[in-house]
């Protein structure tokens, strides 16, 4: 049996149940709790913990914290490894096939959206003492920190801890099934979605509304909506996507929306990111900015921009604004509140981002 084969037993076989968790020893123990599993969205450096603790396993004797092959100049690293090229070609294809990523790490890589990581390859090695001075949203600190932990381990400690990072896991995964279970739930004809939109600060919870509205409106006409599993992310800019969702028939991208969450409003900038997105897709119709403030619809710059010689004329004239608030009423002429909100739940359930407290305050009122 290969690394991989047993790598992947290890993850079937391992459960909450059947692990010791005080087999783990207490210093490392006290470090990965403190990490916060889930929480950093795409740029979670998580699933590298696990590809160093199964490496320190399978390989007590070489140095798990030299995680670059080669260094910046493109010189070899003795003793190096490449993290990302084991993370993404062993741990995350595993993690993916028992459901084990969404919550606990990215679907890609933990090198994803890492480049605090990356910027370190001149080090050689990932040491402790480093200048903090680079931001990232996870503790670059505590990921080194536990890192060298793991490397101080012996085979048998490593198992440990490998065994321990795949409960948590597993953990995450089973309140992730019994939440979105809920989240499945059929709402009831009192909830509303204007009241829950205005005491609940989550750009993931406006896409899903966004996203439930449009479904009703145009998937009868053969519509198919996409985009809503997608983070919201600056890479889908620079991949120039069609916009936060779209809506395609006969594989061809017809109407494109933008949306933007109570704090944030449109700039030229904004119109321009449209303007270029139109013109890479020729068969688009409409490009929408949903706005969830009813208020920004009217404000006066996008007066300004209305009047504009600019959204009068050429491919611009297919850009539109329209409020949530106004885009649910529409969706009311075609389906009940109950029946929007029910399907605004389901998305709740899949979107890649969301916040735990919006599912969970979501779930109280349904």
């Amino acid at each position: 049996m290969n690394t991989r084969e047993q790598i992947d037993k290890l993850v079937k076989e391992t459960t909450v149940e059947n692990f010791d968790v005080t087999s783990v020893p207490e210093k490392i123990a006290t470090n990965l709790k403190k990490w916060k599993w889930g929480s950093y969205g795409w740029v979670s450096p998580a699933s590298l913990i696990v590809t160093a603790a199964w490496r320190k396993y399978f390989y007590p004797n070489l140095d798990c914290c030299k995680i670059w092959a080669k260094d910046e100049v493109n010189n070899p690293i003795e003793g190096g490894y490449s993290i990302r090229s084991e993370d993404e070609g062993i741990t995350i294809p595993i993690f993916a096939k028992y459901d084990l990523c969404n919550g606990f790490c990215s679907p890609n890589s933990g090198m994803q959206g890492s480049r605090a990581i990356e910027k370190m390859r001149n080090y050689k090695r990932l040491n402790t003492d480093f200048d903090t001075a680079q931001r990232t949203i996870f503790d670059l600190k505590l990921f080194a920190l536990i890192l060298n932990q793991i490397n101080d381990l012996d085979a048998d400690s490593a198992l440990n801890v490998f065994k321990y990072l795949i409960t948590v896991a597993k953990g995450i995964r089973d309140e992730r099934i019994k939440t979105n279970v809920a989240l499945n739930q059929t709402v009831s004809d009192e909830f509303s979605i204007i009241n829950f939109l205005s005491k609940t600060a989550d750009p993931e919870l406006t896409k899903c509304v966004v996203a439930a509205c449009y479904e009703v409106l145009f998937t009868p006409h053969g519509f198919n909506l996409e985009g809503v599993e997608d983070y919201k992310t600056a890479a889908d800019a620079r991949a120039q996507k069609p916009g936060d969702l779209s809506l395609s028939k006969n594989g061809k991208t017809i109407i494109a929306i933008e949306v933007k969450d109570k704090t944030q409003s449109i700039d030229w900038n904004n119109i321009d990111r449209a303007k270029k997105i139109i013109n890479s897709n020729p068969d688009l119709k409409n490009f929408v900015f949903a706005l969830e403030n009813r208020e920004s619809t009217v404000s006066s710059s996008i007066q300004d921009m209305l009047h504009s010689n600019q959204l009068n004329s050429g491919i611009a004239d297919k850009i539109s604004f329209i409020s949530v608030h106004d885009l649910l009423l529409l969706a009311k002429s075609v389906a009940t509140e109950s029946e929007i909100a029910t399907k605004t739940g389901k998305y709740l359930a899949i979107v890649p981002a969301i916040k735990p407290e919006t599912k969970e305050a979501w779930i109280k009122l349904q």
